[in-house]
């Protein structure tokens, strides 16, 4: 694929970065020399100094020939031009703007299902934007799903009524000391392990690996039986009855928020007593937040202070709370606070971080949840730039990995064999399966046939794109 990108900040050199490891054809535009010069330092690729949003500019970078443009500058009214621009001459091409302006974005949400029909039967979509994407959306979305699957580890959804989910190994679990190939004989095992992080690195595993105490594991599980894992790495499932979260934001707002995605929270409405007697505290040191906050929230405890306080923590009794959700704009405090509270006695906590490089100090911290507002946002994207049998990609081990959701395509190579024919020790692994009729998604095992058409679920290294292409159009 052919990719424009426009804008060099950090999502934009991460975006490009990941696209350029798959064999991608990208072109990096921006406006700043400085950040072009770091740009063409670190990348393989080629870095264009100009204005993103000038067609002259974009036709020599050459976007008349490229599959898509993603334009991720500081600016929203030039992404949303360029997107528009680009639009009106190329409307094939994929257009993926980055929108930071929460009244544009929902605005435009808002217009596009009331004029649904007006955007349909081929016609091209408002501004020419096929996907506007929101940093703090996408960020809130994945702090409710680890809230919903109760916070005992990162949780991805995977479709199909499945999700995989990071847990520790701890001292005393009976997976401690066993070789993978020993599960099946653990009494109510029946799950699959995708991945194994240790002390000296991550890796995909086989039936020798054995698991140590202090290991964290990537659990695949059906998503009603993800409460009952913690059983397996001596760990406590939670119910949280009593939850603070700290950050009056956007995205704490956005956790709170009743049609999350447009969708009803169950768990809120419970804990906003409509289900039955649990406590919610929301907790930020500004004072016009918290009056704002009060008001949309009015079954919740709003609390106007510092999170580390200890006369509010103990006031409060915030150290009895089952889970603390740690979403202020202050990523480095997020994760004080949510070490502090731990300590403090919380059982669960969840914290908001710039990005997966402080995944790992956040698991030494003693945080449950780390969720990465850069990645999500990454991940968002490399969704909608993966082709037309790609669904949906996930990035774990601090991008190590990919979890990626695709459709086995009829001119693959693995179509109409056994997963035992066209398997790869060590390179991938199918995590699930569905056939192309539909119906639930299985685990799969060596005699299972990837027929055409069927949806599968794969973990491979990050950026090694010969493994999507067997699954794709690669005879």
């Amino acid at each position: 694929m052919k990719i424009v990108i426009v804008g060099a900040g950090f999502t934009g050199m991460q975006l490009a970065r990941t696209l350029v490891a798959e064999d991608n054809a990208v072109v990096l535009i921006d406006n700043d020399a400085e950040r072009v010069r770091h740009a063409g330092d670190q990348l393989d690729c080629l870095v264009v100094q100009a204005e993103g949003n000038n067609l002259d500019a974009l036709e020599e970078a050459g976007v008349a020939s490229a599959d898509a443009l993603v334009t991720l500058t500081e600016d929203d009214e030039i992404n949303m031009i360029t997107c528009s621009l680009v639009d009106a001459v190329y409307p094939e091409v994929l257009k993926i703007a980055r929108v930071r302006n929460y009244a544009y974005y929902m605005g435009a949400a808002a217009t596009s299902r009331r004029h649904a029909a007006a955007f349909s039967g081929g016609r091209r979509p408002l501004f020419g934007i096929d996907r506007m994407l929101h940093p703090d959306v996408e960020a809130a979305a994945a702090i409710g799903r680890a809230m919903a699957h109760g916070a005992i580890g990162d949780v991805t959804g995977l479709g199909g009524g499945f999700g995989i989910t990071n847990l520790p190994v701890g001292a005393g679990s009976p997976l401690d000391g066993i070789a993978l190939r020993g599960l099946a004989a653990l009494e109510d095992w029946r799950y699959l392990v995708a991945y194994v992080e240790t002390a000296s690195g991550a890796s995909l595993p086989s039936g020798d690996t054995v698991l140590h105490a202090g290991d964290h594991i990537g659990v695949i599980s059906r998503t009603a039986e993800i409460h009952a894992l913690p059983d397996f790495v001596a760990a406590e499932s939670e119910r949280f009855d009593r939850i603070a979260v700290f950050g009056a934001g956007r995205i704490g707002s956005l956790v709170l928020d009743s049609r999350l995605n447009g969708r009803r929270s169950l768990w809120r409405e419970r804990l906003l007593g409509k289900g039955g007697g649990g406590r919610l505290l929301l907790v930020d040191s500004d004072p016009r937040r918290c009056r704002e906050a009060a008001e949309a929230y009015p079954g919740a405890r709003v609390l106007c202070g510092d999170i580390l306080d200890d006369d509010l923590i103990g006031e409060e009794d915030i150290g009895s709370c089952d889970l603390l959700v740690a979403a202020s704009d202050n990523y480095e405090r997020n994760l004080i606070a949510a070490a502090y509270l731990k300590s403090r006695g919380v059982s669960k906590t969840i914290a908001l971080t710039a990005d997966s490089a402080f995944g790992g100090i956040a698991r030494k911290l003693g945080i449950d949840v780390s969720v990465p507002v850069r990645d999500t946002l990454v991940d968002s994207i490399m969704s909608h730039l993966r082709g037309k049998n790609v669904k949906a990609v996930h990035t774990v081990c601090n991008r190590q990995f990919e979890i990626v959701e695709c459709d086995v395509s009829e001119r693959s190579a693995a179509a109409g064999k056994t997963l035992r024919e066209f398997a790869s020790p060590g390179d991938y692994l199918v995590l699930l399966v569905r056939a192309p009729e539909g119906g639930e998604s299985v685990v799969p095992h060596g005699d299972t046939v990837l027929q055409a058409g069927a949806h599968i679920v794969v973990i491979t290294r990050a950026g090694d794109s010969r493994i999507l292409r067997k699954f794709g159009e690669d005879r």
